[in-house]
């Protein structure tokens, strides 16, 4: 029983960490003024993001859909960037998407 609580903390922290690094990252390039289609669809994802990790106490099921619209706009809006610079790594893209899932199975579980 304690291990699934503490599996349980573990996911919403990662979960928490995955949808607030993207938040600042858009925010900070927003700031710079890249105002890009990526940007903003980073910008949009974290924020559905964070929110369904707030409602998901709420609406489990509704947080959860929230949540895959949020980390797929966050790996387009990030793979959409890395299209338009020079230096394209699918291998980044990859891990952001593994860890998506990853993250995503841990939710529906719990």
């Amino acid at each position: 029983m304690n291990l699934l609580i503490l599996l349980g903390i573990i996911t919403a922290l990662l979960a928490l960490a995955f949808a607030l690094l993207h938040l600042m990252a858009s925010l900070s390039e927003l700031r710079k003024g890249k105002n890009t289609l990526g940007n903003q669809l980073l910008l949009i994802g974290s924020s559905l993001a964070t929110f369904s990790l707030i409602l998901y106490c709420f609406l489990p099921i509704i947080a959860l859909f929230l949540w895959l619209m949020g980390c797929g706009l966050i790996c387009y809006g990030a793979y959409w960037n890395g299209k338009q610079k020079e230096h394209f790594n699918p291998a980044h893209h990859v891990i952001r998407l593994g860890i998506a899932l990853v993250i995503t199975i841990l939710l529906a579980l719990i």
